[in-house]
Parts: C-alpha cells; sequence; structure tokens
C-alpha cells in the first residue's frame, strides 16, 4: 500500500481516497475511503472546504509521470530503437473499490454508528451537525434498507443481543433504520424517507443538554425527574435550530415523536390528527426500540412480547391502528432473533420475516424434538412446504436466557453466509 497526501486539484476520476482534511461528519460522505468515479464528486469535495487528500496508489490511479523540463532534448538523448515503456493500464473500471467484506452490514452498521457517535460528541459541545452530515448517513442507511432489509434487520437484532446498555447513539441509529424500513413499507416518497431518517436520528439530541446520570436512568424517573426528561424535545428543537438550512419536517419530529394519539404525550398533547404524520411513525418505533433494549437496570423485553405490547398500545389509543400494523408487518410477529418452539418439538431461531405470512418466518432450526442439538443447524422457511413433508409451525416463544440459548451465535452465522 502507497499513501500519497496531495491537493485536490491534482485529484482525477479513478484515484482511490482514504483520507481527507475535513472531518468526515462535516462532508456529505459516509465513509473517507472511496474510489473516486467522477468529476462532479470532485467539485462537490470541493464546495465543502476539502483541500487535501490522501490517495492510496495500490487501489487506484497515482499521479500522472511529470512531463520532461525539455521533452526534445531528452528525446534527443536516446537511440532511435529505444523501447519507451507502456504507461499502465489503469482505468476506473479495473480499481477495486474496496474488500467485499467492507459492504457486509455489519460493517456497514459499526461505519455509521461511529459517525452518529461523533455527531453527539458535537452535541454535547453544543455544535448541531450540518443537515449534509445527517443526511450522508440517512441516504447509506437508505440504500441499505432499500437493497438488503433482511441483513439489516438481522443485523439490528445482533445488536440488540450484544449491547448491555444502549446508549443513545446506538438507540438513535437504530431508530433510523427501523425508520426507514417503516417509510419504505408506507410507500414514502423518497424526500419524506430522508426526512423521517434525519429525525429519527436525532429525536433524542435534547437529552445532551440534561444531566448525563438523570438520562442513563430515564425508564426509572418520575415526579420531577421526569418532568425535567420530558423537555428534552423541545431542547433538542433549540439546540437544532442552531444550525441554518434542517428542514422543518425534521424539527418536527424532534418536537412530537412522544406526542400520543389519544392526547396524553407530550409536550404539547396534541391529538391524532394535530401530530405530524412522520413523528407518528418515529415515536411507534421509539416505543418499540425502547422496549427491546436494555436500559439501566431494566432487562430487554423479548421481541415477540414487545409486538404484543405495541399492538395492545394501537388498541388503547397511543398509536394510529394502521402504522401499528405497518411496523408489525416489517417486523415480523416473530421478529428477527425471537427464539421459538415448534410443533414438532424442535427449538429454532428466527432469522427472517415473511411479510404475506407474519406467522410464518423463515427460521434456523437448531435442537431435535428431544433437545439434541443439530450438528449443522437447518434453514427452514415455514412458508414453505419441506421436502420430507412435514409441517411446521410455531407453538410457542421462548426466552433465551431461561433456556440458555445465545441466539446471537445462530444471527451472526446468518450473516456471514450472506456477506
Amino acid at each position: 500500500m502507497t499513501i500519497k497526501r496531495i491537493p485536490i486539484e491534482q485529484l482525477i476520476p479513478g484515484m482511490f481516497i482514504t483520507e481527507m482534511d475535513v472531518p468526515w461528519y462535516r462532508t456529505p460522505f459516509l465513509s473517507h475511503k472511496r474510489l473516486i468515479k467522477d468529476q462532479q464528486t470532485i467539485q462537490l469535495m470541493k464546495q465543502h472546504g476539502i483541500r487535501m487528500v490522501s490517495i492510496d496508489t495500490s487501489k487506484g490511479l497515482d499521479l500522472p509521470s511529470a512531463p520532461p523540463a525539455t521533452t526534445q532534448h531528452l528525446a534527443s538523448q536516446q537511440p532511435p530503437n529505444a523501447d519507451i515503456p507502456a504507461p499502465p493500464d489503469h482505468t476506473p473500471e479495473q480499481m477495486p473499490e474496496a474488500e467485499p467484506h467492507d459492504h457486509s452490514s455489519t460493517v456497514i452498521y459499526a461505519q455509521a454508528q461511529e459517525a452518529v457517535e461523533r455527531i453527539f460528541e458535537d452535541l454535547e459541545r453544543g455544535i448541531p451537525p450540518s443537515p449534509e452530515a445527517t443526511k450522508a448517513i440517512v441516504s447509506h442507511m437508505l440504500d441499505q434498507v432499500l437493497n438488503n432489509r433482511a441483513a439489516m434487520a438481522t443485523q439490528l437484532a445482533i445488536q440488540k443481543i450484544k449491547q448491555f446498555d444502549r446508549s443513545l447513539t446506538t438507540h438513535a441509529l437504530d431508530t433510523c433504520i427501523l425508520s426507514l424500513v417503516v417509510a419504505v413499507e408506507s410507500g414514502l416518497d423518497q424526500p419524506a424517507q430522508e426526512q423521517i431518517g434525519m429525525g429519527a436520528l436525532l429525536h433524542d439530541a435534547g437529552y445532551v443538554r440534561l444531566p448525563r446520570n438523570l438520562v442513563r436512568k430515564r425508564e426509572e424517573c418520575s415526579g420531577q425527574d421526569k418532568t425535567l426528561l420530558e423537555q428534552h424535545c423541545k431542547l433538542g428543537v433549540a439546540l437544532l435550530s442552531e444550525q441554518p438550512g434542517l428542514h422543518e419536517d425534521v424539527l418536527r419530529i424532534v418536537r412530537e415523536h412522544h406526542e400520543r394519539a389519544n392526547g396524553s404525550g407530550y409536550p404539547a398533547k396534541l391529538g391524532n390528527d394535530q401530530i405530524f404524520h412522520l413523528a407518528q411513525i418515529v415515536g411507534i418505533v421509539d416505543f418499540y426500540d425502547g422496549m427491546v433494549s436494555r436500559r439501566g437496570t431494566r432487562q430487554a423485553m423479548i421481541p415477540h412480547d414487545a409486538v404484543r405490547q405495541l399492538f395492545l398500545a394501537g388498541e388503547q389509543g397511543l398509536f394510529e391502528k394502521s402504522l401499528v400494523e405497518i411496523l408489525i408487518r416489517s417486523i415480523g410477529v416473530y421478529p428477527v432473533g425471537s427464539l421459538v418452539k415448534l410443533n414438532t418439538g424442535e427449538q429454532a431461531v428466527v432469522i427472517g420475516v415473511n411479510p404475506q405470512q407474519r406467522l410464518k418466518p423463515l427460521v434456523k432450526v437448531t435442537t431435535d424434538p428431544q433437545g439434541g442439538s443439530y450438528a449443522t443447524p437447518i434453514d427452514i422457511d415455514l412458508a414453505t412446504p419441506s421436502p420430507d413433508h412435514t409441517i411446521r409451525t410455531v407453538l410457542r416463544v421462548l426466552d433465551p436466557s431461561k433456556e440458555r440459548v445465545n441466539i446471537g451465535i445462530h444471527l451472526d452465522q446468518g450473516l456471514s453466509r450472506a456477506a
């Protein structure tokens, strides 16, 4: 690997850059490492104040050789039949963009999480993110949702299992991804998808203006502490409004994501018809993600139980039923990561959802009817007849902690094969 530092004026399509002189979150790019494919990208970099970049000549074009001071003079010094080596045949199409594993959902999630952490670090210093920085994360996540929704759902399930105490940044990213899934499922247009993604990513920005120890134990707070925590919606809007250019729809999501259709929410106790539609979607996703995440001393709820609570919330008028239905359709009655007992007596882990047949997910069967572990777990689509004509259905949901089953191992295996 050969790294060179060059001014932006020397950058040309076909070069592979590894670093810019402007922080990632001040640019519209999710990652600095990229193959430059066209002149428009270079122009966009210049517009965002990038002046110097580092290039990797082993992955892309090198600087063109400097022309000799006096070409004719040098030519006269060479024998007439001197062999002149042909320039290397470098074209943009031949340059590797990145290693294959760089496109896995695990790496993509990690990159996005790092970017969101930078945004929240800036927020804690009183510096709101630029609309371009937020949109870059959302656009990248939206691409993943559109192109590989199953892998992203699996990645979310893995993160829920592995994280013992969910940070604001992780909750923000997970809420963003799932809100985008619901937005796509709802048939919203691209501008609305981008606004809902940005609003979901920043919906809890106001918490950075509150005492950190209070935010950490927010699930157990009551009285004056609870009243203070409820100010985070207004505080978030005030903080984000300091950055010009953020769309009003994004601010409305931040302001209204805790409003409830029956008027029991906050800060303004708006009714169903008064709550911004995109804020309702983020509010429902925020509600669900809060249930399936570990916070402080409170354990995460089993996904299937959280779906049941979500359904009840719709019945009780907290949320618009049609939006609850869309979210359940997106995550399934048995969400990815659920441990289930089948009618055959086998145990299985849900690894995928059938949107049209929500009671028949894709599962990885891990044990035989007697409880013995299969040497190689079997992937089965419960909506498709099996070769041996065995009809398998979900009998009930199990608690992985009580069954001492490491769900993450089985989900990791599925991701590694998909990568």
